[in-house]
């Protein structure tokens, strides 16, 4: 049997499963990475719909709970593994459907739209406010939108003037020709 997938779905069933107390807050698992030479360093990244977020304190139990767990599960195939326990953080890509909803949802309940660095796989960088999230529903079991719609400034030389202004430009991005999309934070 496949220790990575019993890994994912010890803690998919553990943070997400029907009657888990993490899921009736809200909670998701974002990403779980097994590395190392014998893939026994675990990384288990997660986030919550709640208003309140992941507190280092969640990450805790939650460590806790899924370390005694994969201990019961896989004491013969991995008896020594390291964990580490996460919530999905400032600057971390945006990887799933929920979570673009999340900051969605956010930045409308201020009544602001929210703002997203992207970085292209070309290396080009852009930073504007995401006006929609385009093609959901597609060919994977996930609710990530193919495409968004960004609203962006960039200064150009108009015709006739002498220097540069900003000009709002909106851009359709393919999710697919992107190497990461974050939420924006400006700290003034």
């Amino acid at each position: 049997m496949d220790n990575k997938k019993v890994i994912r779905d010890t803690v998919a069933d553990l943070v997400e499963g029907e009657g888990s107390p993490w899921a009736e807050r809200g909670f998701f698992v974002v990403e779980v990475a097994c590395k190392g030479a014998a893939e026994d360093e675990i990384e288990v990244s997660v986030d919550s719909d709640g208003e309140t977020g992941v507190g280092i304190d969640d990450c805790a139990v939650l460590s806790r709970e899924i370390s005694a767990r994969l201990e019961a599960e896989l004491a013969e195939q991995l008896p020594d593994f390291s964990l580490v326990v996460m919530s999905a953080g400032l600057g971390q890509p945006l990887r799933m459907g929920r979570q673009y909803r999340k900051l969605m949802q956010q930045a409308l309940a201020r009544d602001v739209l929210p703002y997203v660095d992207v970085l292209f796989r070309d290396g080009r960088k852009l930073t504007g406010a995401v006006l929609c999230g385009i093609g959901y529903g597609g060919d994977t079991e996930e609710d990530i939108p193919s495409a968004i719609e960004v609203a962006y400034t960039v200064k150009e030389l108009l015709p006739g003037k002498k220097r540069k202004s900003d000009v709002e430009r909106r851009e359709r991005i393919e999710l697919a020709e992107t190497k990461a999309v974050s939420e924006h934070f400006e700290f003034k």
